[in-house]
């Protein structure tokens, strides 16, 4: 999912784009410039457009647009410059300091959306022609390509086997990998060098999504089980974070130096341990606990809060925010809880959009069932 970042003086249009763009990119507002420039010296991670406002608090437009054009690692953001002068001489002096492309104010929202689809063509044209450049990049790229296919078979199918046994466990394991998305992407965005390669993003949450895998191995009695498990279930379903990770071990060796794997097996294995060391199965403790395993088990825990199931009420996204805020330090990795606290809102419209997938889904499959139950017509 491409990134935006909106960089405007008035709090209506800045919504109002918002609000148009936040169902198909990472959108991320901002009022001041000061501010704004702040966040992208610090980021590891650049958004790939952004819309400038010539009239801003902090620092005009046209100092923005000088300061990214400057900055190594921000002149390859591509911008769209807005302003309500009618006259052109704002729109010559922007495109002619660098801006991709230019608005008039008021912004018209679907006017908006066709511009940024056309910047992200040429993101894609440009990503394009440099993946083909030469006959060895290009076989490169097949055997990437190939790899990242075969990944994305192994995750279908093994989700699929997964809700065989589990009926929430697809649309599950889709939602936490959405929310760690958020929550790593902002921590990377944060300036602070966790040692995660920016370029891997991509890569771990479609890794995040295998966390459950393991409970492939648990029997169904237990992972259909609507009342509490005894203290034996519950042992026996703590194993499928053994099991996973036994799993992985044990074939790695097929597939060495894979960061794919690598990744798997780190949030299956420990994404139940906890902060304070009470977790299972290796009771880490802290910095010991991988730090994608830390940000998945809150992303894990949002997503069990707030869902439905037969044997449960889902909780608010307010009481969510508080159960895991209050856990920061216990369960949780305060740094990953404080990042959780800046997109929790992000995370939240996140979750309305998965429930009505879910439902639209629940819904096809009753229709499928409905058409297969029907007698057949007579002549």
């Amino acid at each position: 999912m491409y990134s935006v970042m909106i960089l405007d003086n008035s709090e209506v249009e800045l919504v109002m784009m918002q609000k148009a763009l936040e169902k198909e990119y990472n959108v991320m507002p901002m009022n001041n410039s000061k501010q704004a420039l702040a966040r992208l010296t610090k980021a590891n991670i650049m958004p790939d457009i952004m819309i400038i406002d010539v009239v801003l608090q902090g620092v005009s437009g046209f100092e923005v647009l000088t300061r990214l054009k400057t900055t190594e690692k921000m002149k390859d953001i591509r911008v769209i410059f807005i302003s309500g002068d009618k006259d052109a001489t704002t729109e010559v002096e922007a495109y002619r300091m660098g801006a991709e492309d230019f608005l008039r104010k008021p912004v018209n929202t679907q006017i908006l959306k066709k511009h940024i689809e056309t910047q992200v063509e040429l993101l894609e044209s440009k990503k394009q022609m440099g993946n083909y450049s030469g006959q060895l990049q290009q076989s490169m790229i097949a055997a990437n390509q190939n790899t990242l296919k075969l990944e994305y078979f192994i995750i279908g199918v093994i989700t699929d086997l997964i809700t065989v046994k589990d009926t929430y466990a697809g649309m599950s394991s889709l939602a936490v990998s959405r929310y760690m998305g958020l929550i790593l992407r902002e921590m990377l965005m944060s300036g602070v060098n966790y040692g995660i390669e920016p370029g891997d993003f991509e890569l771990i949450i479609l890794s995040s999504q295998l966390h459950d895998m393991g409970k492939i191995g648990i029997p169904d009695s237990i992972l259909q089980k609507t009342g509490k498990y005894t203290d034996e279930e519950f042992e026996m379903m703590k194993r499928h974070t053994i099991l996973a990770a036994n799993a992985i071990q044990r074939y790695s060796y097929l597939i060495p130096n894979s960061k794919f794997l690598n990744y798997t097996y780190q949030m299956a294995r420990y994404h139940h341990e906890r902060y304070d060391g009470g977790g299972y199965p290796d009771h880490l403790m802290g910095a010991n606990i991988p730090l994608l395993a830390r940000i998945l088990s809150v992303a894990d825990t949002y997503d069990a809060l707030v869902s439905t199931r037969s044997y449960k009420q889902a909780k608010t996204h307010e009481q969510a925010y508080n159960i895991i805020t209050q856990a920061a330090g216990l369960q949780f990795d305060p740094t990953v809880v404080s990042a959780f606290q800046r997109t929790h809102m992000e995370i939240y419209e996140m979750s309305r959009q998965l429930e009505m997938l879910e439902a639209q889904h629940r819904q096809q499959q009753m229709s499928a069932q409905a058409m297969t139950q029907m007698p057949p017509s007579g002549k």
